[in-house]
């Protein structure tokens, strides 16, 4: 007797727990399906995505170089070559004090500075960017194999279902729960 009893509490116990899986399944279904179907992007989309912020990374990073390599040919090339004249000719020399035309030769060179480290920084944050898309589209690939496999999890369980429908106790289909319906004890069948 205590044998069956244990036979009847693991076949409960069991029971439980599948039913306990089908639910669980069910609501990572829910869950995952939506976020990676989000996350997908075809691959032409990916591809024209990835392109198009490499060549705006290679850009910010050329600027910065053509923003440093501008600083040192500053006197030469224009509109700043006549900062340069302004600041050798004597004439000019004498309407404004010397460190004047110096300091405000140095505030333009220091304007190219800070314009190279906006450029240098507009770069890593592009690179920045681009490693998150990838890992982004890396996260929803992988989502979207884990919902397959949740998917192919619930059509086993579905059919094993239907596989020993006589033998597994019934369940309230309408009802998403994972408790089984139990018979009334006190209800008696007998006709009047």
């Amino acid at each position: 007797m205590n044998e069956i009893n244990q036979n009847q509490s693991l076949y409960n116990d069991l029971v439980r727990d599948w039913q306990e899986q089908k639910a669980l399944i069910k609501e990572q279904i829910k869950l995952i399906d939506p976020m990676a179907t989000s996350l997908r992007k075809s691959t032409a989309q990916r591809f024209l995505s990835a392109t198009l912020n490499v060549m705006m990374e290679i850009l910010m990073y050329l600027l910065a170089i053509g923003s440093i390599a501008y600083l040192f040919f500053l006197d030469n090339l224009g509109p700043f070559y006549i900062l340069g004249k302004i600041t050798t000719t004597p004439e000019l020399k004498t309407l404004f004090p010397g460190s004047d035309l110096s300091s405000f030769g140095m505030a333009i060179k220091g304007l190219f500075v800070v314009i190279a480290i906006l450029f240098l920084i507009i770069g890593r944050m592009l690179a920045n960017i681009r490693h998150k898309n990838a890992t982004l589209s890396l996260a929803g690939k992988n989502m979207k194999t884990i919902s397959g496999q949740h998917l192919a999890r619930k059509s086993e369980i579905e059919s094993l279902e239907q596989k020993h429908i006589m033998v597994l106790p019934q369940t309230d289909i309408n009802v998403d729960s994972i408790e089984v319906i139990k018979k009334d004890e006190d209800h008696n069948d007998i006709l009047l």
